[in-house]
């Protein structure tokens, strides 16, 4: 499902199962400012949609580059934002800031709760074509989550005994 706004395009999700879960708060192992991040996998048949979305978005990036350098050479691919397998979609999500978290109720989502993998939630994102080194791709940058069925956890500052 599509939003615009504008000329920016945001798109919503389906509910589906988080895999690798940052948005409690950042993860600093690859950047000392932190990125928030969530991988998400969906039943394939839900998100044909938002794959579609994704493709297109890299098309018009490829054909904007293919106009301003008419015969200039191949583009290079950069990795999708998503793989396919056995039937599921996993989507990855990222964003510099924290994104608004929101509970199945529609209510501003406990802080003082972790979000552990295996919860069920639905991503509102903003695609982002690209033109880097890497090649031509797209981002899909995290904005909100709205946490269906929350799987709990303890963060490394919880003593372990």
């Amino acid at each position: 499902m599509n939003i615009r706004a504008g000329i920016e395009e945001y798109r919503k999700t389906p509910v589906g199962e988080a895999q690798f879960v940052y948005i409690s708060q950042a993860d600093t192992k690859f950047d000392t400012a932190g990125i928030y991040h969530v991988s998400v996998e969906y039943k394939e048949d839900e998100v044909k949609e938002e794959i579609q979305a994704i493709e297109d978005a890299i098309k018009q990036k490829i054909a904007e580059i293919n106009r301003a350098k008419p015969g200039g050479p191949l583009v290079k691919r950069a990795p999708l934002p998503y793989k396919k397998e056995n039937g599921k979609v996993v989507m990855k999500f990222k964003s510099k800031f924290k994104p608004r978290i929101w509970d199945k109720d529609g209510k501003p989502f406990n802080s003082e709760k972790s979000i552990y993998k295996g919860s069920t939630m639905k991503i509102k994102y903003k695609l982002n074509a690209y033109d880097q080194n890497i090649g031509v791709g797209c981002s899909l940058y995290l904005l909100h989550c709205g946490i269906e069925n929350l799987v709990e956890g303890s963060g490394d500052e919880v003593c372990p005994f």
